[in-house]
């Protein structure tokens, strides 16, 4: 057992239950909430709300927002729905896929700082703690294939390295946004390997968004927890697909090793404001784990995907940080 930190204060691991291991309650950019008339706070408050009280009714407990500050993370969104729901709901540090400028002259221990404080000390100057790294590796990572550059050479890994030793010395886990047909979750894992991070502490997340069981399970077999937590539809050959792969995981004796979610928000500001969809989380409860359970896997597989695959990495962060 560990402690986790929540938007509604510290709980132990043992309580964070069915857990959806990568969402947003919002998204954007840094700064959004200083544009005039862009945010329209009572609705957002209201519409993550509703969608944490309809999740919650499909048999989820804890939601993981992966949302750092740089993706438009509002602490006083946090601290408001915080008054309103039964639900958990742990916070992110970190970076998402354009590492910002204000990186581009720290070194590894100077970013990893900053991590730890959000951690340790509270977002923002609030009572908020956050509880899990959040670390994206995409398109930037392909430097010499003619891919626009948006960040400095080397400062993707900075950010690696960063994350692990905050993680090492906070005691929380790592959750990476990757783009899985590049295989990135590959070196990700050498560079927290090369950093004695405890690779049980880390989730290769987005990692549905490829097929190749090969790079799904090495990810696996090296300890780590293989994130399948892009999931958008109802369609019944989309729920056939992206639930196949959870289920070859799951037969191949990796069970323990993956966790679900959707990476989707009830309140984001990508192009989904006019399309509130309160039951945009409600999609790995009630159709991904019924069409699992129909096709051999056992309600042991499906405690392992929602519940102990996640906690496992809580657990692990914290036994390296003596806690």
């Amino acid at each position: 057992m560990s402690i986790v930190q929540t938007i509604r204060g510290p709980i132990d691991s043992s309580a964070l239950g069915r857990t959806l291991s990568h969402e947003h309650l919002t998204n954007g950019v840094s700064g959004m909430e200083r544009v005039p008339g862009l945010l329209r706070r009572d609705e957002m408050v209201a519409r993550c709300v509703e969608a944490l009280e309809r999740v919650r009714a499909s048999g989820i407990e804890s939601i993981i927002d992966l949302t750092p500050f740089d993706l438009g993370r509002q602490a006083w969104l946090f601290e408001q729905v915080a008054e309103r729901t039964s639900v958990n709901v742990v916070c992110a540090t970190g970076v998402y896929r354009w590492v910002p400028p204000i990186y581009f002259d720290w070194d590894e221990d100077e970013i990893a700082g900053h991590f730890a404080r959000e951690i340790t000390d509270g977002i923002e100057g609030t009572g908020l703690h956050a509880g899990i790294i959040k670390l994206a590796w995409d398109l930037e990572y392909r430097l010499n294939e003619g891919v626009p550059r948006f960040t400095p050479r080397g400062l993707l890994e900075r950010t690696a390295r960063a994350a692990a030793r905050a993680a090492k010395a906070t005691g929380v886990p790592i959750s990476c946004h990757t783009r899985a047909v590049d295989e990135l979750g590959t070196p990700l894992l050498d560079i927290f390997a090369d950093e004695g991070l405890d690779l049980r502490a880390v989730t290769i997340g987005h990692s549905n968004d490829t097929t190749d069981l090969v790079y799904l399970t090495g990810i696996a077999r090296r300890g780590a927890v293989v994130g399948l937590d892009r999931f958008f539809s109802k369609a019944d050959d989309y729920v056939a697909q992206r639930s196949g792969i959870a289920l070859a995981l799951i037969q191949a004796g990796f069970a323990e090793q993956v966790c679900l979610g959707h990476d989707a928000s009830p309140a984001g500001l990508w192009g989904r404001w006019r399309d509130p969809n309160p039951e945009c989380w409600t999609l790995v409860p009630e159709f991904e784990v019924p069409w699992l359970l129909a096709h051999g896997a056992t309600a042991a597989d499906a405690d392992a995907v929602l519940r102990r695959s996640i906690r496992s990495t809580f657990e692990a962060a914290a036994r390296m940080a003596g806690r």
